[in-house]
């Protein structure tokens, strides 16, 4: 007996479906890094030794900062501005690279409708806000612009970097 076209057919789909089950897809899952070493810019925000508060650059990789480069000649100790966390929630600016010292400011955002489960993920430049909760200063450093609570609601916007690397408590 000679099988049919369409038993052929039926056999190799059946057969792709079953090596298919065995495969697992990619692990897709986005794991983001601390607080950059002191001295660091971040590749991945357009850091350059240019810019001489940048002692090395860093690219986040699997959630640890790898060093890519050092910046010879660059000013050691060199930070940002600092600032002043803005009160009541109606937005401002916290300086991008933290004062002298590298002080970190944390960050409460109201976690009073926190839920889990929200969808679809965050995708990177898009990050949940714990990301900046422990220190305001280096949120903008992290690859991250715009910070996101899981509320009962779905994400809910509490902050951003804007194209200067300043970091906001307000949604955009």
């Amino acid at each position: 007996m000679v099988p049919t076209f369409s038993s052929l057919l039926f056999g190799l789909a059946a057969g792709v479906t079953l090596v298919c089950l065995g495969c697992s897809p990619y692990d897709t899952q986005i794991v983001l890094c601390d607080q950059i070493p002191d001295g660091g810019c971040p590749t991945g925000r357009g850091g350059t030794c240019e810019d001489k508060l940048c002692q090395a650059l860093y690219d986040c990789v699997n959630g640890v900062w790898q060093r890519t480069e050092v910046c010879e000649g660059n000013a050691a100790g060199a930070g940002g501005s600092g600032g002043n966390l803005p009160s009541g929630g109606s937005g401002g600016s916290v300086g991008g690279l933290g004062g002298a010292g590298g002080e970190c400011t944390p960050v409460m955002f109201d976690h009073s409708n926190d839920a889990e489960g929200c969808t679809p993920d965050l995708q990177t430049p898009d990050c949940p806000a714990a990301v900046a909760e422990s220190c305001a200063e280096q949120a903008c450093t992290t690859g991250c612009l715009d910070f996101f609570l899981c509320t009962q609601n779905g994400w809910n916007a509490v902050a951003y970097c804007d194209e200067d690397g300043n970091f906001f408590v307000a949604p955009r």
